[in-house]
């Protein structure tokens, strides 16, 4: 085993934002010299569900060194496991007694469960003495599907490849939140002739998957696309923001890709908690209560800023009147 070469991978995953225990199963692969392994790691969904990563590690066959260049991510309609929990696919061995294969990845766990021909069970738990079933199977055919598991059992998500190169790329939370629909900030993007560009970017769900099964992505270049967030964010009563080192965390974290909690003030004076995300597309931010319900970004602006939006807008439609297109 080659140590220098089991650092690199560990500190390109610690890098990347991979979890502590996803590191653990890098790190036992690696010295057990298993030829090609996945790791496995997750985040919770902004709304409902969990993001699920899955890295792809080979080794050399040259040498014993290992190569991570890519992980996928996929948006699961799915809770998250609770501590010390699995998914199980459950089967009779031919003594009578239980095999268990045990899978922290839903998706991983459904596809096994569906590739049996006999009886078999998906379930979850810590083990089988404490599981609960969430798919039944029976002489090939499944008779039952928990309600609650139903939307992940059916929905056959597709995930998202991120490549990663000499462990820089998009990074576990930014990939997270690109396959939740939101866009990412980033400073560090190389064109064809390998100059570096800033430039928000977001998955094109408007257009068909690639030959790889993968999104293709829509690049917002800054400044020219004529997005700023900060400008933007100042338009509104956004109480955080008076606070230096508070705003620099909020503007980091949205362009990261999250939504960030933020206090701000509506015009009638009352201060609410609201989740704030940029809405690069439009050039917008936009707001959202606590309970995911959209609000409306006017609500928030200051008295100054809504004014001017109001006569801009006022123009805009007079102008469309006098070329005949107003309605």
């Amino acid at each position: 085993m080659n140590l220098n070469n089991l650092e690199d991978r560990i500190d390109e995953a610690k890098n990347l934002g991979f979890s502590p225990k996803t590191i653990a199963q890098i790190e036992e692969n690696i010295k057990l010299g298993v030829p090609e392994f996945k790791a496995y790691d997750s985040m919770p969904a902004t709304a409902k569900g969990q993001i699920d990563f899955t890295l792809h590690y080979k080794k050399s066959s040259q040498s014993d060194f290992y190569y991570f260049n890519k992980f996928d991510a996929v948006h699961n309609k799915v809770d998250p496991l609770e501590i010390g929990q699995k998914y199980m696919v459950i089967l009779k061995g031919e003594d009578g007694k239980n095999i268990v294969k045990k899978l922290d990845n839903v998706n991983e766990a459904i596809e096994l469960f569906k590739k049996q021909e006999g009886n078999a069970e998906l379930a979850i738990g810590k083990d089988v003495a404490h599981k609960s079933m969430v798919a039944n199977m029976e002489n090939g055919k499944v008779n039952f599907v928990a309600k609650t598991f139903q939307s992940a059992y059916y929905a056959s998500p597709i995930p998202q490849t991120f490549y990663v190169e000499e462990g820089k790329g998009f990074n576990k939370e930014q990939a997270g939140n690109l396959v939740q629909g939101r866009a990412v900030y980033r400073d560090d993007l190389l064109n064809i002739q390998g100059m570096v560009y800033k430039a928000w970017v977001m998955l094109n769900t408007d257009k068909p998957r690639d030959r790889y099964n993968n999104l293709t992505t829509r690049i917002f270049h800054d400044p020219s696309y004529g997005f700023d967030l900060k400008e933007s964010l100042k338009s509104f009563n956004i109480k955080d923001l008076e606070n230096p080192e508070r705003a620099e965390k909020i503007f980091t974290g949205i362009m990261n890709g999250n939504r960030e909690l933020v206090k701000a003030e509506k015009a009638s004076g009352e201060t609410v908690n609201v989740y704030v995300e940029a809405s690069v597309r439009f050039r917008k931010a936009n707001f959202f209560l606590e309970n995911g319900k959209p609000e409306k970004r006017e609500e928030f602006l200051k008295p100054g800023v809504k004014a001017e939006q109001q006569g801009k807008v006022s123009r805009e439609n007079k102008q469309e009147r006098a070329a005949g297109i107003a309605r």
